[in-house]
């Protein structure tokens, strides 16, 4: 089904994802979710740092990659393979240059609005709040994909369009130890006891890890899912945006779908079909068939479509904008003002 049928069928509110992956190495070897720092106050919950969460029957359920981190992976392809679907806008500070959508808050990133950018990201974020999401997209499109909160200036919600996780069902919690034994003794080294006991600091003696996190075991299943929502994508009342910025969602959800490591530890394969459904406003849901091929090339037709209307250049050499330490130290101050 075309993009722009999708959009302008007001029955059709979403695009829903699913399908179930396995480790790659079996079953009966744990795998890695991502570790946080424990809480200011307090621990972890039960004494891991990973994200579990325990249903009400008792079973313990565990995030294997947050919806933030799946964004990560999606908005990486349009600093990659898909760079020419896109604006290309980039942030330099010093010797390091970052693309527009790859900031934390992209347009709202508190280093962005230290540039010579924050004027037109201002009015920008002011004129989607009026009900004009174009200006938006004509510096960063992917920001009506997966958001953007302003919340240090103008307060403006950008909501995300697309939600994608995965997460590991009946899972055991496991621990190991590992004991590091350097090559030379004390005495070879010339160590007194105090100097040996010391040395284990830069990998001279003996040192223990004991009951360190240790991954979990997967008895149940490991569930993939994604849903775009069409609702915030349809805000332009321009089909033809609305279309360009569908296909944004599709592509960049399909190319964090080819990634099979998230992390040492953690390399997932699919295990069976993947299921697309269009969801109806009733309820009503329909098999969809998407394959990458087909939606990356109706997002170049929609790219195209809109980038020409709209008289924005996609790709090529990014435009770099310049941090600005001073407007930066400006905005400190001014919230710490504001905070008095």
């Amino acid at each position: 089904m075309q993009l722009s049928t999708i959009i302008t069928t007001p029955e059709i509110v979403a695009i829903t994802m699913r399908r179930t992956l396995a480790p790659l190495d079996g079953a009966d070897v744990p795998i890695f979710p991502p570790t946080y720092p424990p809480p200011e106050r307090g621990q972890h919950r039960f004494e891991t740092p990973y994200t579990v969460n325990q249903l009400r029957d008792g079973t313990l359920i565990a995030d294997l990659d947050s919806v933030q981190s799946q964004a990560n992976r999606m908005e990486a392809a349009f600093s990659g393979p898909l760079a020419d679907r896109v604006p290309q806008h980039t942030v330099v500070a010093g010797d390091h240059s970052v693309p527009l959508s790859e900031l934390p808050h992209r347009i709202a990133d508190a280093a962005a609005r230290a540039t010579d950018l924050r004027d037109q990201i201002r009015a920008a974020m002011l004129a989607y709040a009026a009900g004009d999401p174009a200006p938006v997209a004509q510096l960063c499109p992917t920001a009506l994909v997966y958001g953007a909160w302003d919340s240090r200036d103008t307060r403006i919600n950008i909501p995300r369009a697309i939600r994608s996780e995965i997460r590991a069902h009946d899972i055991s919690i496991a621990t190991r130890s590992a004991q590091f034994t350097g090559t030379f003794d004390a005495e070879e080294l010339e160590l007194n006891a105090t100097e040996w006991k010391k040395g284990a600091n830069i990998g001279f003696a003996p040192t223990p890890s004991v009951n360190a996190h240790g991954g979990i075991y997967v008895h149940g299943e490991i569930i993939h899912t994604a849903s775009i929502s069409l609702s915030p994508l349809r805000r332009a009342k321009d089909s033809v945006l609305s279309a360009y910025l569908l296909g944004l969602a599709l592509a960049g959800l399909l190319h964090a779908m080819r990634e099979t490591r998230l992390r040492v530890g953690c390399e997932l394969i699919p295990e069976g079909p993947t299921q697309w459904q269009l969801v109806n406003a009733d309820g009503q849901k329909k098999p969809l068939e998407v394959t990458t091929k087909d939606i990356e090339a109706q997002l170049g037709a929609a790219a195209t479509a809109w980038a020409t209307a709209a008289g924005v250049t996609l790709g090529g050499p990014a435009v770099h904008h310049q941090y600005d330490p001073k407007a930066g130290k400006a905005a400190i101050k001014a919230a710490e003002k504001s905070q008095d």
